[in-house]
This record gives structure tokens, C-alpha cells and sequence, in this order.
């Protein structure tokens, strides 16, 4: 075996293996749930314990295995990484990087195979080298979730909201459909007119807002202040930073958003009033799972071989020629499986239910043609990357996702015993380039913050507003609802700084143009 008394032990070849997992929680700790580490953890060290046994049979030098594990696991998960890096410069295909990484290894093989030398002091080296790699991430974690434990409680809706307790209400539906921009940026930016949609919508009794504009410009941001009906008071010169917290660094976290989404007040509030809460596995961290929701559309593809960290280490390993073969089916069946799910599930209970569904629609990756068949392979890789290299891609997808909630909705509203609410929403606009996120230009932060927004809510003839936008958006189904007096806030859109998590207020710039 590898560690033996009166010689250095070795332990580089477990630390490498487990310090890709450990490395990419550290910098997501607050959007992946441990749970998922643990698991992935108890896989990979039976498979490195059962690689050093194997090669133990074979090679005699002890010590030399594990270098030769080692370095296979850190070949292994960097090769996505160089690729990229390499990439960013200058085209280069796999085959030839593939190439290299294989000549190296058998290179390293053949050393450590044929050397005679005991190899004490490179072992208590890269020991030591690969200790302080796992130190360097854990306090990384820490320092992550004691800055997230001290995050303000921005949230305090709950003191406001009662319970009516109304046996006979209607069902709720709640859409996201992720970077799906408005009207007026899909015909600037991609001359695409979506008027027969709208239009649809209008015939079914939607209000579709004009000009409609996102609150914040990222997922996790926009529905942490959505789905709670609050602003995240981390906002550029504002009283509460100066007085409570002098350096506004320490305002606002990840693990700030990632609990808000979680524990979010729309949530508790329907769960309250009795119904059932149903969530659409959306396969994306903070969404994919909710404690509080009764069930989750399409679970069956929650298991951790298809969690965004898993897939997160695949496409950043050796594997990632093969990343988008891999993962293009599971990506369509789990999508096309929550809108055939999200059309049926009212059929499913006798209780009012309230569903929430976060589609990937239209984001990339483009996997979708307008009629959702399957994108042809020579595309698929560029569609795989996001906007900026395929445009159509992703008109595509806004094509198949109208398509797809045409069928939907004419459902839920035709086959409703109460006429439903929906509320049809992107959660922020176009993942288009920016080229100072500091300093964007007006253009960038209209196609940012742009979004589509629909309502179709039957007790009310008109929404408060015109303008409304989706911090607002349950203030305004819970007054008609639950008949609550909860006030209308003030209609803003927010720009995040890059390293920080201040907000700058960019409605002026709206309000110029």
C-alpha cells in the first residue's frame, strides 16, 4: 500500500482528487447545497482508492503510483480550464491539445514507472502543495458563509400579510422564462417583431406591459427581490449602508440571495393560505429544489449526475470535447419534461395550487429549434456558448418557448374550473457582452434589464400600473387575492456594480430616452 511506517505518506493523490469538487463549492458555496458535495466526494474517493489498488498489482515502485495518479486527476479536471485559456487566444482544436496532454502523461508514466528513487521529499512537496490548495478553498468557504450569516434581513413582509384563509381560490401560476428580453429589444437588437404572441396574450385577457424592465439585472438578484416583493437595500448611497455597516461590502452576499430565494415569502404566503406548492425542477441553482414546495415537476432529473456542479466538472475536464453530447439530451428531455408537466399538473389536485416554474428558455444553451426539434450537431457547440455567437440561436428559442406557452396557457385557462393567474416573466433580458460592467452604456443596460411581462389576472380589469414591474408583481395578485392592503412600491431597475454588491438606481437613464 501507499503508506507505510518510517515513510512519508502519501496523500496528494486523494487531495487532488477531491479539490476540484471542493475548489468549485468555494466559490459557489452559497449556490450549491453541501449535500451535493458529500455526495460527489463519496464518489471519487472509492474510485481513487480503487485506482491505487489496481496499479498497486501492477508496479512495484509504491510511492511512484501516486504521482501517476495524481497527476492523471489533475490532467484530467484542468483540461477545460487550459483549452479555454488557450482558446481566448488563439483557435486551437481539441485533437491537437488532446494530443499534448496524452504525450504528457505517458511522458510522466514512463518516469515514475522506470525511477528507482524513493521519492520522499517530492512526496512531503506536493503533500504539502496540495494541503494548501484544500486550506486555501475551505477558508474561502468560511469566510463566504460567516459573511453570509451576517447579511442584513432585507425581508419583512410576512408582519403585513394575513390569512384569509379562502377555501375556493384560484390557481396560481408563476413563469420565469430565463433572458427573455421585451418587445423593443428583440426588434432593435434582432429586428424579430413578437407582436402574434402579445397578441395572443391580449386575446386571452394578459396585460402585457410596454417597455417592461427588470428590477435587478441577474437571476439570482431579480427573483430574490420577486419572490419576496421587496428591493435589496444594498443601494449606492443609501443610509442603511453608512450607518449599519460603514464598508457596504459587507451588505449584501450570495448566500444572502440564495436564502432569500429559498426561503421566500410568495412561497410561505400561498402555503398559508392552503395551497399546495408545487415547484418545476428548473436544474439550475438557487430553483432546482424548494424544502417548502409539496412536490417538484420532473425530480427524477435532480439526482447529482445532473446537478449544474456535476455538470460544471465535466465540461472543465478532459471530457469537455464531448461535454455538449453528453449533456444536450438531458438538457432537452428536462425541459421538454416541465412544459409537458407544467400543461397536466392542474389535473393532478382538487386543492388551489400555486406553481412555480424557471425555464432556461430562451437562454443557452440553444438546444431548441423554433418547433423544439434538436439543433444539428455542426451548430450545436456555438449554441452551446450563449448569444454572443449565435443570434439565431436564440431567437430560436424564443420561438419555441411562444410556441410551447401558446399550447400551455389555451390548456391551464380552457380546462381551469376558476379562470387562473399567470404571470409570464422574465427575470432579467439579453446575456449580450458588456464591455465595462462598471461602467455600462445605456444601450447595454436597456438590453440587460429589458424583459418580457405578462399578466393575466381575471378579478382585475387593469394593474395599478402600467409600468409595473416584478417586485411589484405579488403586492398586486395578493391584494386581488387575499384581499391584503400591501402597498405598491415605487416601479426601479437597478444596475449591480462588478466587484461589489452595491446597486446603482438607472431609471433616469430610462426616463432621458
Amino acid at each position: 500500500m501507499l503508506i507505510k511506517l518510517k515513510e512519508s505518506i502519501t496523500l496528494h493523490p486523494f487531495l487532488f482528487a477531491i479539490f476540484p469538487i471542493v475548489f468549485i463549492y468555494s466559490i459557489n458555496s452559497q449556490e450549491i447545497k453541501f449535500t451535493e458535495i458529500f455526495s460527489l466526494l463519496l464518489i471519487i474517493l472509492p474510485i481513487t482508492f480503487g485506482i491505487i489498488f489496481l496499479l498497486n498489482l501492477v508496479f512495484k515502485n509504491k510511492n511512484a503510483i501516486g504521482f501517476i495518479v495524481s497527476i492523471g486527476f489533475i490532467m484530467f479536471f484542468s483540461y477545460g480550464h487550459v483549452h479555454s485559456l488557450i482558446s481566448d487566444n488563439l483557435e486551437l482544436r481539441h485533437f491537437y491539445l488532446l494530443a499534448i496532454f496524452l504525450t504528457f502523461f505517458v511522458i510522466s508514466l514512463y518516469y515514475f514507472i522506470k525511477t528507482e528513487r524513493k521519492l520522499d521529499n517530492a512526496i512531503k512537496i506536493t503533500n504539502a502543495i496540495s494541503v494548501i490548495l484544500i486550506v486555501i478553498s475551505g477558508i474561502n468557504i468560511i469566510s463566504d458563509n460567516i459573511d453570509g450569516n451576517t447579511s442584513i434581513d432585507l425581508i419583512n413582509t410576512s408582519s403585513s400579510i394575513s390569512s384569509s384563509q379562502i377555501d375556493d381560490k384560484p390557481n396560481v401560476y408563476y413563469i420565469i422564462l430565463d433572458a427573455y428580453a421585451g418587445q423593443d429589444v428583440l426588434n432593435n437588437y434582432f429586428g424579430y417583431d413578437n407582436n402574434e404572441f402579445i397578441s395572443f396574450l391580449e386575446h386571452n385577457n394578459f396585460h402585457v406591459v410596454p417597455h417592461a424592465l427588470t428590477n435587478y439585472p441577474t437571476t439570482a438578484l431579480s427573483l430574490s427581490s420577486s419572490l419576496n416583493m421587496q428591493y435589496l437595500d444594498c443601494v449606492e448611497n443609501s443610509k442603511i449602508i453608512r450607518e449599519e455597516f460603514g464598508e457596504a461590502e459587507s451588505c449584501f452576499s450570495a448566500s444572502t440571495a440564495y436564502e432569500m430565494v429559498q426561503n421566500n415569502e410568495i412561497m410561505k404566503k400561498f402555503n398559508q393560505e392552503g395551497y399546495i406548492v408545487i415547484n418545476s425542477y428548473s436544474g439550475i441553482e438557487p430553483t432546482r429544489n424548494f424544502d417548502i414546495a409539496f412536490s417538484n415537476l420532473c425530480g427524477r432529473y435532480s439526482g447529482i449526475m445532473n446537478s449544474e456542479l456535476t455538470i460544471t466538472l465535466i465540461g472543465k475536464s478532459i471530457l469537455n470535447p464531448f461535454y455538449v453530447e453528453l449533456f444536450e439530451d438531458v438538457k432537452r428531455d428536462q425541459i421538454l419534461c416541465v412544459l409537458s408537466e407544467l400543461e397536466e399538473v392542474h389535473k393532478k389536485y382538487d386543492k388551489s395550487i400555486f406553481v412555480f416554474t424557471h425555464l432556461m428558455l430562451p437562454h443557452s444553451p440553444y438546444i431548441f429549434g423554433p418547433n423544439g426539434e434538436s439543433v444539428s450537431p455542426e451548430k450545436m457547440e456555438a449554441r452551446w456558448e450563449g448569444l454572443e455567437n449565435d443570434k439565431q440561436g436564440y431567437l430560436d428559442q424564443v420561438k419555441f418557448a411562444n410556441k410551447k406557452l401558446k399550447q400551455i396557457i389555451t390548456t391551464i385557462i380552457d380546462e381551469s374550473r376558476i379562470p387562473p393567474i399567470i404571470i409570464i416573466q422574465g427575470d432579467h433580458g439579453l446575456k449580450s457582452k458588456i464591455n465595462d460592467l462598471n461602467n455600462p452604456t445605456n444601450k447595454e443596460l436597456h438590453n440587460r434589464l429589458s424583459i418580457f411581462n405578462a399578466y393575466h389576472i381575471p378579478t382585475t380589469n387593469e394593474l395599478p400600473y402600467q409600468n409595473i414591474t416584478p417586485v411589484n408583481s405579488f403586492r398586486v395578485v395578493f391584494n386581488e387575492l387575499f384581499d391584503e392592503k400591501l402597498e405598491i412600491l415605487p416601479n426601479l431597475s437597478y444596475w449591480q456594480y462588478n466587484e461589489s454588491p452595491i446597486f446603482r438606481e438607472v431609471n433616469p437613464i430610462f426616463r432621458e430616452n
